[in-house]
């Protein structure tokens, strides 16, 4: 897949995430909804920013990152970040609706994400030894 491909399939996924979620929020009752309309909400929620954010992301690595990077790199790390970023918001948010973010738990729930990303971007991938 190139990279016109990847982000032709990216909005238009978005997009159909997007569309999806506004179908939950329009049709689902939220006092009389099970388990599942709530799994819907938050999942299609979660699959509309990742889209969003790693498209965003990845036009802001291609146009003001370094220039010495190949394309798929790009692609990966805008990704990681929206991920870590998308995982953020909806836990922000469930979290949000059960009343319990406060201040406390909002900035454990900040602490714990800066450590993970922190961690995260300080790995180094060694490639594997070959024997001769």
């Amino acid at each position: 897949m190139n990279l016109r491909q990847y982000i032709a399939t990216m909005i238009f996924a978005t997009m159909l995430c997007w569309v999806s979620w506004a179908f939950v929020i329009l049709n689902i009752d939220p006092f009389t909804a099970p388990l599942s309309g709530f799994l819907f909400f938050y999942g299609s929620l979660f699959l509309s920013i990742l889209g969003t954010l790693s498209i965003i992301f990845f036009f802001f690595y291609r146009f003001f990152g370094a220039k010495d990077l190949p394309l798929f790199r790009y692609v990966q790390i805008s990704f990681r970040q929206s991920l870590f970023l998308s995982i953020f918001a909806v836990i922000a948010l469930f979290l949000q609706a059960q009343d319990y973010l406060n201040i406390i738990t909002g900035s454990l729930l900040l602490i714990m994400f800066v450590l993970i990303i922190s961690f995260n971007i300080s790995i180094k991938h060694k490639p594997k030894a070959t024997n001769y």
